[in-house]
């Protein structure tokens, strides 16, 4: 049995594989929606990870520290803190 791929995008099984990136990755190419990417990723943060990284950085710690400390990219940080729903103490609910 052939486990055909699908698209993260759109969901669409229509994807044709598109050579390699320079790390030997298989890219593919979404025929429905015109994307291209790799589908399986492997760096991927435990929400304990995640949570001790967001509090370091809470705690005065500078972006580029945090990098140093945990060898996490900066723009990796700067995603989950907008992601990150911060309640404010002025909400009115």
């Amino acid at each position: 049995m052939v486990k055909k791929e699908i698209c993260t995008s759109c969901n669409s099984n229509n994807i044709v594989m598109n050579g390699l990136t320079s790390g030997n990755r298989q890219k593919f190419h979404c025929k429905d929606c015109g994307c291209y990417r790799t589908l399986k990723t492997t760096q991927y943060y435990t929400k304990e990870r995640k949570e001790e990284i967001l509090r370091s950085y809470k705690e005065r710690s500078s972006l580029r520290g945090t990098r140093r400390v945990y060898g996490v990219a900066i723009s990796t940080v700067q995603n989950w803190l907008k992601k990150r729903v911060i309640p404010s103490k002025f909400d009115i609910t």
